[in-house]
Formats: structure tokens, C-alpha cells, sequence
């Protein structure tokens, strides 16, 4: 009896839809930045996550913007990936990106035979602590747009100002990730994801409030923190790590940037 070749025809059909995914995030003049950024995440995530024994299974990543860590999610063993952005015009970005990225990976997943399907979702909200409604602070660099204010006398320091003027103040949808998870999952909650990614500028607290039962299944958690308070009523490191330990997560490694008055924590669960 013949066994089936593991061998497929190479189609340039591949290399059309590489091409497309990253067009679709970045302009050709941006490529190089992208790679660059990239190559970068990889390398800190994927040491983190073999730092502290996480099997990369899925992300959940809040403010997702235009998607450019989806590609680092994949690299990283990720087969699925849920982003996040409330920003309606960034939003369509997302999509587009989504959908060039999962065809891309679609026909890599059938050539390698793979028996678990890549999943990418996008998802059109804020997240935090409760359902319904909030205003949103649409800033002019619109990777900085928050459910908070921006608290202009820090930014004013930090010679931001231009970059954190509000270009409008908007109303969106916002979701407890609880409810939002339910919904994907048709009512019975979702434990694919083991690993929670935000990058939600200052509303990470609320966020972490409005996520009790995903957060039994999370392992790795990698969010912004504020050293200063750019936003107002943005939670302190303190405030973060405090709720988080109770939860069973502890801090294993962080970045501070004290000339822009942010940083980066990652939590684990403890063992």
C-alpha cells in the first residue's frame, strides 16, 4: 500500500497573498519598520514565553489597532488570535488585515497539514468592566486613542502635546471581556486563549475587572503599564499588581521608559 506523499506543489499563489497581508498593514515604505518591529516582539515574546514554560495556544489582544503584532502572534505558534479595536476607521484596517492574513494562512495551514485551523477574529469595541456605552478620546496619533483623558500637563512635558491633541471625542460600544468571550463562544465561555496581550492606554484596570472568568484560564498576561499617570485616573503599577495577585498572577519581568512615562509587565501564573 502506497503511503501519501507529504510532498505539495510550492503555488505563487503563497507569495501573492504574503505580499497582500503586508500591504495590507503597512505602506512599502513602511515594510522595513515593520520587519523591524517585528523581528523585535518576537524575540522579547518568545523568550518570555519560554522563560516561564507557556504554550503559545491563543491571545486575546486588546487594542489591537491595525493588527501589526498579528504576524508576531502566528510566528510565535499562536493558532488563535482575538483582536480588539473600538476605532471604526481603524477597525476597517483591522478587518482587511484579518482577512488577507487568515486566507495566508488558510492555504500555509492545508500545505502543511495541519490538523488544528489557524482562527483570527476581530472583534469592534472598548474593554472594560461593564456593557454598553462610553466615550472614547480619539487622539492625532490614533495608537494613543483611549477610553481615559490624556492628562495634557504630562504629555505637555513629555512634548506630546501635538500627538495627544484630541481629534475628537467619540461614543462606542464597550464589552466586559467575560461577556464578549461568551458571545464567541455561543454562551459556554471560551478556554482557547491562555494568553491576554492590552495595549488599551490606561484603561487596563477596568479591563482586568471585566475579565474574572477568562482570567482562570489565562496564564501570561503582557500589558502597558503607566509610571506616570498620562491619562487621568490611570492605574499605578501598584494598583495592577495588586489586583492581579489576587487573582494568582505574579509580575516576572518588566521595561520602564521614565522619559515617556510608561513601561511593560509581564505576569504569570503562579505555580
Amino acid at each position: 500500500m502506497n503511503k501519501p506523499s507529504i510532498y505539495h506543489e510550492h503555488s505563487p499563489q503563497l507569495d501573492t497573498l504574503w505580499k497582500k497581508s503586508v500591504a495590507r498593514i503597512w505602506s512599502p515604505d513602511g515594510e522595513t519598520g515593520w520587519y523591524d518591529q517585528s523581528l523585535r516582539e518576537v524575540m522579547v515574546l518568545g523568550t518570555l514565553l519560554r522563560k516561564f514554560h507557556i504554550e503559545p495556544r491563543g491571545v486575546l489582544y486588546l487594542g489591537a489597532h491595525s493588527g501589526y503584532l498579528l504576524w508576531v502572534w502566528l510566528l510565535l505558534g499562536y493558532r488563535n488570535v482575538l483582536m480588539v479595536e473600538p476605532q471604526e476607521d481603524v477597525f476597517k484596517r483591522l478587518t482587511t488585515v484579518a482577512k488577507a492574513t487568515s486566507a495566508m494562512a488558510m492555504v500555509r495551514d492545508q500545505m502543511l497539514d495541519c490538523e488544528e485551523p489557524t482562527q483570527i477574529h476581530v472583534a469592534q469595541c472598548a474593554i472594560s468592566d461593564h456593557d454598553g456605552e462610553a466615550d472614547f478620546f480619539v487622539m492625532a496619533h490614533s495608537m494613543l486613542s483611549s477610553l481615559q483623558a490624556p492628562n495634557v500637563t504630562e504629555f505637555e512635558q513629555q512634548r506630546l502635546r501635538e500627538a495627544m491633541s484630541v481629534n475628537e471625542r467619540v461614543t462606542v460600544p464597550v464589552r466586559t471581556l467575560d461577556s464578549l468571550l461568551r458571545e464567541f463562544a455561543e454562551g459556554g465561555g471560551d478556554t482557547r486563549y491562555n494568553t491576554l496581550y492590552l495595549n488599551i492606554q490606561g484603561a487596563e484596570l477596568k479591563a482586568l475587572q471585566g475579565a474574572r472568568q477568562t482570567l482562570k484560564h489565562i496564564e501570561f498576561i503582557h500589558l502597558e503599564v503607566n509610571i506616570k499617570e498620562r491619562y487621568v485616573g490611570a492605574p499605578t503599577v501598584e494598583d495592577i499588581d495588586t489586583f492581579l495577585g489576587e487573582l494568582g498572577f505574579e509580575p516576572g519581568w518588566g521595561m520602564r521608559y521614565p522619559t515617556i512615562g510608561n513601561g511593560h509587565t509581564a505576569y504569570v501564573r503562579k505555580r
